[in-house]
């Protein structure tokens, strides 16, 4: 017979195993996505790159780590174990 909280219990075992970087990993991709655009515009401007081509390369740049965020598969947060406990404790029937 299995607990009632033994789901939520994997899901605390999960989020104790897997690494920092597994947990944030769209925030990794956000960070890569903003310092790749930030070192492109540095360089943009030093060279007197035209300002629609170099907004232009910006924007893909912007765009293509946004893909890169939605295709980039997150790990378990803690803020996800929490609101799944609440929910199971509210939703939870208990018969006598």
């Amino acid at each position: 017979m299995t607990t009632p909280n033994a789901g939520l219990e994997v899901l605390r075992d999960i989020l104790a195993e897997q690494p920092l970087v597994k947990r944030y990993s769209n925030t990794v991709t956000s960070l890569i996505g903003l310092a790749i655009n930030v070192i492109w515009l540095l360089v943009g401007l030093g060279v007197e790159i035209p300002l629609p081509v170099l907004g232009g390369i910006a924007i893909t740049i912007q765009t293509l780590a946004t893909v890169g965020i939605r295709f980039t598969p997150n790990g378990v947060t803690e803020k996800q174990v929490v609101e799944i406990e609440q929910y199971a404790g509210r939703h939870r029937v208990i018969e006598y």
